[in-house]
């Protein structure tokens, strides 16, 4: 249905809401762009994702089997007499950081536990099996932080297409109607002051003609 239009048809306004239609064509050229600039980085984000996935299963998967032997030569109860020895703070440094107006954090390991066990004088499995998890740990950090980037850039692309459809939708949709209301009433208006001039004019020349003809 076609939305009724109360807007007064004067070239004021027909210049008013062509500026507005221009405004809003601007505003979604540079939203469009911003729209596919944002789906190409997720594009690219999303093939960095499975890498670092795929990465991260294979480095956990090693550090198990570490874990494994290491178990096997030493016993779980001795492992957890070692674990005991070593602190468990992690220190993990979050720095808020933009891009193409979407926000995130940047996530970066500042400190994990110390993996050395030399002075214990035991297998170097043990010292192996915790590098593992150290290498894991930090693609486990990377994936988050990237993870999180893919999230926000997706909720990003729904808030910008509905910007989109707004304005391709109903403010350009409404803006050009008005613009053509505006047109046609102008143009019927001209038309019609045309019709009374020239009806005018015939009318005086017609009253032209009488008064010849009372003086002849």
């Amino acid at each position: 249905m076609r939305e009724a239009i109360t807007i007064s048809p004067t070239k004021d306004n027909l210049l008013k809401y062509k500026r507005k239609l221009k405004l809003v064509e601007r505003a979604y050229d540079l939203l469009r762009e911003k729209y596919e600039a944002l789906l190409m980085k997720l594009h690219i984000i999303t093939a960095e994702i499975a890498t670092l996935r795929t990465e991260m299963e294979k480095c956990l998967s090693e550090a198990y089997i570490e874990y494994i032997k290491t178990e096997s030569e030493l016993g779980r109860e001795m492992i957890n007499v070692f674990s005991d020895t070593i602190p468990k703070e992690v220190e993990i440094q979050s720095m808020a950081t933009e891009y193409m107006g979407v926000d995130y954090v940047n996530l970066e390991v500042e400190k994990l536990p110390d993996t050395s066990y030399g002075f214990f004088g035991i297998s170097s499995l043990l010292w192996v099996t915790a590098e593992r998890f150290r290498d894991t740990f930090h693609l486990i950090i990377q994936l988050a932080e990237i993870e999180s980037l893919a999230f926000r850039i997706m909720n990003n692309l729904q808030s910008i297409q509905l910007n989109l459809n707004a304005l391709d939708k109903v403010y350009r949709v409404r803006f050009r109607n008005i613009i053509k209301f505006i047109e046609e009433s102008l143009e019927s208006y001209e038309l019609e002051n045309i019709y009374t001039i020239k009806k005018l004019k015939s009318k005086l020349e017609e009253k032209k003609l009488r008064k010849r003809g009372v003086h002849n």
